[in-house]
This record gives structure tokens, C-alpha cells and sequence, in this order.
């Protein structure tokens, strides 16, 4: 009985992986199948799979450059107001074996959405950027807005312009919304919050909390 103990401890967990990889699909396969319903109503097309080369032709974003195992799904592609816009799910993971993670976000592309708009990334900041500034790492801060300042880090090649595009409106509004990416090249904009997906239910809602970051940067 001693010897097959291991067996049975190995079976055990043999089981739980199964376990967990067919509620895991489960749940995909559910949101996959509510995210395209919402899509239908929301009068935009549905694409369960998607490509990340193709995004990367809008606008190569600084989000595609993390990790690995990248991997783009439900993505819906329809009109914002006056911009072309794409939702979709995005996932990564960093690391690995035991100290890997994977970060699934809701993204919403605007591709040509953000025309005169500078190169920039804006990110909420953390600990590590604090510690990073000491050793020369850009953050362009505003005096005029300490609590913009102290949510957020933004850097980018052109200074004089990111400051030129983050007027008092844009400032006024990230600093009562914190936790937000947004990223911007070429004229293509992307907004996300790291590694949170977007519930079927409240697609709409992050669709107009999405386009109120357009519409702070002036491109709404």
C-alpha cells in the first residue's frame, strides 16, 4: 500500500490540473460566446481569434513588447463617435515556471485616433519608477499638478510636445482617474488597465470611460 501512495498523490494532481484547464476553458468559451452577443448589440463585428501582427500594423505599442506567450482574442471592431476602434482581449505573461504571471486585459485601439498627438506612454506609477527617477529614468512631472504627478508616470521622446499635449484638462482628468495605460504611437491610441478584463455586462460603460481619455487628450 506504502508503494502506491506516490502514485495516488500524483494521479491526484494529475486530476486537479485536468480539473482546473476544463473550468479554465469553460470560462473562456462563456465570455468568448457573451463578449460576441454584446459585440452584436453594440452594432460592431466579432472575431474570436485574433492577430497580433495585424494590431501591430496599426501602431507597434510599447503593451506588445512585454513578456511572452502573447496571444490577442475577442476582438470587436466597429465606430466610436468619429474613430475606428477595436476591443479586444490581450494577454502576456512574464517570467516563468513558478515565478511566471500572466496579465489579461480588455484594450481598447483607436487606431488613427490619437492624429497630433505625440509619442508617449502614461502609467500608473509604482515604487520601482520612484526609485528609477533617482537613477536618471524619465518621468515627466507637472508642477502645476502634484496629484497628476504622483499617479502617474509619463515619458517619451518628444518632452516639449507630451507636455504641449497634457494641457490643464488632460492633467485635471487623470488626476481624478488613476490606474490608467494609455499609449500612444503614430497617431494610434490604446487605453487599458493592467490586467483587468472588461465583464461582458459593462462593455458599454468601458467603451465611454475609454473614449473620456480621448476626449481629455483633445481627440475626442
Amino acid at each position: 500500500m506504502e508503494t502506491l501512495v506516490p502514485f495516488i498523490a500524483v494521479a491526484g494532481v494529475l486530476a486537479l490540473i485536468v480539473v482546473i484547464f476544463v473550468v479554465s476553458k469553460g470560462l473562456e468559451e462563456h465570455r468568448t460566446e457573451a463578449l460576441a452577443s454584446a459585440s452584436q448589440t453594440m452594432g460592431f463585428t466579432f472575431e474570436p481569434e485574433g492577430d497580433l501582427e495585424v494590431m501591430r500594423g496599426l501602431g507597434d505599442l510599447p503593451l506588445y513588447g512585454h513578456g511572452h506567450s502573447k496571444k490577442v482574442k475577442n476582438v470587436m471592431t466597429g465606430q466610436a463617435g468619429e474613430h475606428d476602434l477595436k476591443l479586444f482581449d490581450y494577454r502576456y505573461t512574464t517570467g516563468g515556471g513558478k515565478n511566471s504571471h500572466t496579465f489579461a486585459q480588455t484594450v481598447a485601439l483607436f487606431p488613427q485616433g490619437g492624429q497630433g498627438l505625440p509619442a508617449f506612454l502614461l502609467a500608473p506609477e509604482n515604487i520601482f519608477h520612484k526609485i528609477g527617477q533617482v537613477f536618471g529614468y524619465q518621468d515627466i512631472d507637472f508642477d502645476s499638478s502634484p496629484e497628476f504627478s504622483s499617479h502617474y508616470l509619463l515619458r517619451g521622446p518628444d518632452e516639449m510636445a507630451i507636455r504641449s499635449a497634457f494641457g490643464a484638462a488632460a492633467l485635471g482628468y487623470f488626476a481624478q482617474q488613476p490606474g490608467w495605460h494609455v499609449e500612444s504611437v503614430g497617431g494610434t491610441v490604446c487605453v487599458y488597465r493592467s490586467d483587468k478584463k472588461c465583464k461582458p455586462e459593462d462593455l458599454r460603460t468601458f467603451l465611454e470611460q475609454t473614449q473620456a481619455v480621448l476626449r481629455a487628450l483633445g481627440r475626442g
